[in-house]
């Protein structure tokens, strides 16, 4: 086995068990493309090869990327990246849905590689990624929960979200610090895309802010500087108390009042 490269984030997964229960979690089919991020040496890729349509390998690390064409360069049903899944063109990559990804995501990267999967258009049948688990209660955090803010809402606002099962530290070689936890996404197709942008704006806002009521951001923020009646006539529509904190609002209220943020703005600016 090649040694992980401390630059790269990387943990590889040595349990065949909870390899196994990733690829259960993924529910893959005959009829699927899988996109793997980071399949490493390949072990949990070679109990997807030859069980689905296509499997589309992505790989940065040049001494993981040839092993892995050696293994299977040669067949017609697999595909194998040599590069950045940050950089690559994964909608692309993904070709013909239905497709699904999979990851044994490097901790480094973590939210910038969930958001670039959530990206991609037609949006995946299924997303399973193995993260810190901190990462993974934030990602499921309910409203009113100290793990619940920015990037539940980014997720949640986006799809739908849990966490499958814990992966003790000791799964993984070499042995990271903390534990890890599978979670499944099962994105929602046909949001907006300014809707999205949206979304974006308040979380920015609302969370650099955490603990500030919404009437105190919806007046303070840059990107809104509202007025009392404004905030207010906003926040009614949606059905939000102003003196609500960002971290109590469940993510369907706070899509919603962000669309109608942008709206507003949108009018102000057409003004």
């Amino acid at each position: 086995m090649i040694r992980a490269k401390r630059s790269l984030s990387q943990n590889f997964l040595v349990d065949h068990n909870l390899r196994r229960k990733l690829v259960e979690a993924l529910d893959a089919g005959p009829g699927d493309t899988v996109v793997e991020v980071g399949p490493g040496h390949g072990e949990l890729s070679e109990l997807l090869v030859g069980r689905v349509r296509r499997l589309v390998l992505v790989e940065k690390d040049d001494r993981l990327a040839p092993l892995l064409n050696d293994r299977w360069g040669d067949r017609s049903d697999v595909v194998i990246v040599h590069g950045d899944a940050l950089t690559e063109d994964l909608s692309a990559l993904a070709g013909v849905p239905p497709v699904r990804f999979v990851s044994n995501v490097p901790y480094a990267i973590t939210s910038l590689l969930i958001f670039r999967l959530l990206d991609v258009e037609p949006v995946p049948s299924r997303i399973v990624v193995l993260v810190q688990e901190e990462v993974a209660r934030r990602m499921t955090a309910k409203p009113g929960g100290k793990e619940y803010g920015a990037l539940s809402i980014g997720v949640q606002t986006r799809a739908d979200a849990r966490l499958a099962f814990r992966v003790g530290r000791k799964a993984f070689r070499p042995v990271p610090r903390v534990d890890s936890a599978a979670v499944v996404i099962e994105p929602v197709a046909g949001i907006p895309r300014d809707r999205i942008e949206a979304t974006r704006a308040l979380t920015r806002a609302a969370f650099s802010r955490r603990r500030k009521q919404l009437g105190t951001i919806l007046r303070t923020a840059p990107v809104y500087g509202l007025g009392a009646e404004e905030a207010a006539a906003v926040a009614r529509a949606v059905g939000i108390d102003l003196s609500t904190r960002p971290e109590a609002i469940a993510p369907g209220p706070f899509a919603e009042l962000a669309w109608r943020l942008g709206e507003l703005c949108r009018n102000r600016e057409g003004g």
